[in-house]
């Protein structure tokens, strides 16, 4: 996937990055991955015969979107808190450098999985396959739900971090809103509406009292499978503490019947639907921003973003 937000780097530059954290091991070879959309990712061979795969934040001077600031950060966090917790099925952090030193971004190392992404593998699979595949996610989304957080909000910024969810889901949306300003993005939805909709709903956001780690970007692109079963969760860069309601598989304009039996969810109240249509709203506000923030290619992804939050705006 092109991506204006993509810091590619030179050869002699990704061997030093390899130097640091794997000497006196070399680099023998690398290959861009490709199917991601904000980071750059490479497949990194060393002359001792292990495989590692390496991320690279956009440049800190890019524009990016309020809620990708500091994401690699994020992304760490979340990783070692899950190894931490067990029963988890993540790749390994082998290193991690902020420093920007021999790269002006921030960057690190990962174990790399064997499998390949359920989006590149679906073709392959039986629709039985494909159900145990999502019903195991759910199993595992639930795993991670389940750790405790610190405060609610995006862990690599304080501004939006805090004791209570409702604030900090108002200040996230409304960063939303204003990055669409300033993108000269139109969302397509009535916003001093959307407003005063979210003012009416605070009660509902305050049955949410503890904050936990949520994924927010468990799509097929970042479930690994590896003969038919779940090999592993990446990109974490999304995780935020805060509702598991967030998580993709709550979305309500999707089927998602296998994920909440895996999770152990045969409905939700009316409070956690109302909260689940605003995290549709908020994900889709953000979607939305991508073609102008990113520079893709074509308006696909704004035309169908505009076109669903429309549609679930109708609902609240």
């Amino acid at each position: 996937m092109k991506s204006f937000t993509k810091h590619k780097q030179s050869q002699e530059s990704i061997a030093r990055m390899v130097e640091l954290f794997f000497a006196p091991f070399h680099m023998k070879h690398c290959r861009e991955l490709t199917e991601g959309y904000f980071n750059v990712a490479y497949e990194i061979c060393l002359d001792n015969g292990k495989e590692v795969i390496l991320k690279i934040a956009p440049l800190k001077e890019m524009r990016v979107m309020t809620y990708e600031k500091n994401i690699m950060f994020a992304e760490v966090e979340a990783m070692k808190r899950v190894r931490q917790a067990g029963g988890i099925p993540v790749p390994a952090v082998i290193g991690y450098d902020d420093s920007c030193t021999i790269c002006a971004s921030p960057y690190f190392f990962m174990e790399k999985l064997e499998g390949r992404s359920l989006h590149a593998e679906k073709g392959s699979l039986t629709a039985d396959q494909i159900a145990d595949i999502y019903t195991e996610v759910g199993r595992i989304n639930r795993k991670i739900n389940e750790i405790n957080c610190p405060c609610f909000g995006y862990p690599g910024q304080r501004a939006f971090q805090g004791e209570a969810w409702f604030p900090v889901f108002q200040k996230m949306l409304e960063a939303g809103i204003e990055d669409a300003c300033n993108g000269n993005v139109d969302l397509k939805i009535p916003i001093d509406r959307l407003r005063s909709r979210l003012q009416e709903d605070k009660g509902i956001f305050e049955e949410v009292t503890q904050p936990r780690l949520v994924h927010w970007d468990c799509w097929d692109g970042n479930i690994f499978v590896k003969d038919g079963q779940v090999e592993g969760i990446i990109d974490w860069e999304r995780s935020l503490w805060g509702d598991p309601l967030m998580e993709v598989g709550f979305r309500m304009y999707a089927d998602n019947t296998c994920f909440l039996q895996g999770y152990g969810r045969t409905g939700l109240t009316e409070g956690e639907w109302r909260r689940a249509l605003w995290y549709d709203i908020y994900l889709l506000i953000l979607v939305s921003l991508e073609c102008a923030y990113r520079k893709y290619e074509t308006l696909d992804t704004y035309n169908w973003a505009t076109g669903l939050l429309e549609e679930q705006f109708r609902k609240v």
